[in-house]
């Protein structure tokens, strides 16, 4: 399946934004990191279901919106992260 118009549009931020997640890992507390992970997983698990769901939907509405959601979250968490103060 092509990657959809959200998924272009999002993976240049995504990957630049999992790119300072991986240079601040040590300046976070390590609960936190844990807690991300632990999201992100979650979030590219239905990332990869609805993806799944569209291959053999590929008009559906509603799943297009549910892949647009999941990929519109994880760049909010990896902004998120970003933000984050470093552990003192």
């Amino acid at each position: 399946m092509q990657p959809t118009a959200s998924e272009i549009a999002f993976a240049g931020e995504i990957v630049q934004l999992q790119s300072v997640l991986s240079q601040r890992r040590a300046q976070l507390d390590p609960e936190t990191v844990k807690v991300v992970e632990d999201n992100l997983n979650v979030i590219d698990m239905a990332v990869k279901r609805a993806r799944a769901a569209l291959s053999k939907d590929p008009a559906s509405g509603f799943l297009t919106r549910q892949l647009d959601n999941a990929l519109q979250k994880k760049v909010d968490l990896l902004r998120t992260v970003a933000l984050l103060p470093a552990s003192t």
